[in-house]
């Protein structure tokens, strides 16, 4: 297999300057891919390594900015608020066992 340096200038090489729509970008990609590691020794049997490859599971986007961490956690503060049973709670680890049941409740839709 070439070392990182080759493989990202190849990468780079095969992939600038080309208009793509998205499934074809990413079949390119990996195309590309294939060739440039070494995995396949045509570009006809990348794409066939790459037909065959099955797709990849989509990854769950996360909360990135303070003011979007901030309303969830108000929208969390207000939903615990409503939802804690404070008939449960005489000491501490039963304020805890009371908290984690509502937190169940406003985010996993449990309890």
């Amino acid at each position: 297999m070439a070392d990182r340096e080759q493989y990202r200038n190849c990468m780079s090489h095969a992939m600038t300057g080309k208009t793509f729509t998205p499934g074809e970008r990413k079949q390119e990609f990996c195309v590309a891919a294939k060739l440039c590691a070494g995995k396949a020794s045509s570009r006809d049997q990348a794409i066939e390594i790459c037909k065959n490859r099955p797709p990849k599971e989509p990854k769950e986007r996360k909360v990135h900015t303070p003011k979007q961490c901030n309303a969830r956690m108000l929208k969390l503060a207000r939903c615990v608020a409503e939802n804690i049973d404070m008939d449960q709670v005489g000491n501490v680890n039963s304020f805890e066992m009371a908290v984690a049941n509502a937190l169940l409740k406003c985010e996993c839709n449990e309890v």
